[in-house]
């Protein structure tokens, strides 16, 4: 069965003034094109083409059809054209998922220029320092720090980072400056909780260049970011934290850090989306923003050790 209208096939005959042309156009042959014909004349009840053995013109009837399909595929066209920039065109509800502290800090005033320049798209944002599942909680983009458990999530690489221990020069000064890992676990450590956290425990790289896990303890936990580094600033113990979460509070000195021969090394802020043939144009366009938005960004500096402030012992 053909695809091609039946106004279609009747603009063609008057346009090439004959069956067989406009057959040959079409890919019909021309009993197949008188018969379509026929049958629109049939349904409208009015004859639209006066025949000769050489050519078909318009009647007057005709020639008024005529014009109401160009006008008609005009608008179907421009319609098509409208729909097809709309897939091409950043739009729609764009559901993103970030860490409470870097999301407050550097990721949400980002979605506000983000906005400016991509009127369409609707911006969804979850903060939360919970691991969201991407494709169970319709995340189209998720922002992670540090080392991702295994999944099919695609990941690209927003910019380096470095997760220090640090707390405040009074929390130092009273209770004594860690020497080694070990040290730790006479210290009251800050933990980030909630149901299935992980973070009972903190990742050290040896002088070998092997990383374990060394268990801490402390007596206040939370399962927010934000609500740990305000205990830190207040002396009340020692956090393990993303430098782009804090950043301030060590340019300020309000923060120092301790164990820098201890730190694991090549971590990274992540950007991870669900794995997908081809990423909506809503998600490509953010990612692309917030790639270009972080090169070269000054918090950058802040992952190399030298740059940071050390408690004095």
């Amino acid at each position: 069965m053909h695809s091609v209208d039946d106004r279609t096939v009747f603009m063609r005959i008057v346009d090439r003034q004959g069956f067989s042309a406009a057959g040959r156009e079409l890919r019909m042959t021309t009993a197949v094109v008188s018969s379509r014909i026929a049958k629109l004349e049939e349904r409208l009840g009015v004859r639209l083409l006066n025949r000769t053995t050489r050519m078909a013109v318009p009647t007057e009837e005709g020639r008024i059809y005529y014009d109401h399909c160009q006008k008609v595929m005009a608008e179907v066209h421009e319609f098509e054209q409208q729909l097809a920039e709309m897939k091409r065109r950043p739009a729609g509800a764009l559901r993103i998922s970030v860490p409470i502290a870097l999301g407050r800090a550097h990721i949400a005033p980002l979605i506000s220029q983000f906005m400016d320049e991509n009127p369409d798209i609707q911006a969804r944002l979850q903060a939360t320092d919970r691991v969201v599942n991407l494709l169970d909680e319709d995340v189209d983009v998720a922002i992670r720090k540090g080392i991702l458990p295994a999944s099919g999530d695609i990941v690209r690489k927003l910019a380096p980072d470095l997760r220090v221990v640090c707390a405040s020069p009074d929390y130092f000064k009273t209770h004594g400056v860690p020497e080694a890992p070990e040290d730790l676990k006479k210290h009251n450590c800050l933990l980030l909780r909630y149901p299935g956290s992980l973070r009972y425990s903190w990742q050290f790289r040896d002088t070998s260049g092997t990383t374990s896990n060394l268990t801490i303890a402390g007596q206040m936990d939370s399962n927010s970011s934000d609500v740990l580094i305000d205990w830190a600033l207040q002396g009340r113990g020692v956090i393990m934290k993303s430098v782009w979460d804090i950043a301030d509070h060590l340019k300020s000195g309000r923060l120092v850090t301790v164990l820098k021969d201890y730190w694991p090394d090549d971590l990274s802020l992540q950007v991870l989306m669900p794995p997908r043939p081809q990423q909506p144009p809503k998600t490509r366009a953010f990612v692309d923003f917030l790639v270009k938005q972080f090169a070269d960004h000054p918090v950058s500096k802040l992952t190399d050790p030298g740059a940071l402030p050390t408690a004095l012992k």
